[in-house]
């Protein structure tokens, strides 16, 4: 399997974006952002692994970061 990760803007009465990665074994995490910012390179990489339980390696902290900021692009493109 490989990895997956996608955002979407939640349910209008919460506000925020919703997200969701997928690891290569099919495990699956979820993360509500109230105010995202358009890139999140700059966090260390506890940061991921306090947002998802399923962020064990480089690969996927690297992974997300990548896009996190494609999905910020398309998302805010929406607006």
């Amino acid at each position: 399997m490989r990895l997956k990760f996608e955002m979407c803007k939640a349910d209008p009465e919460y506000g925020g974006y919703e997200s969701k990665f997928t690891d290569g074994k099919g495990r699956s995490s979820t993360s509500w952002w109230a105010k995202p910012q358009m890139s999140i390179d700059h966090a260390g990489p506890e940061y991921l692994r306090n947002r998802y339980n399923n962020v064990r390696t480089e690969r996927h902290d690297q992974f997300i970061k990548k896009r996190y900021k494609e999905e910020m692009i398309r998302l805010r493109g929406d607006i």
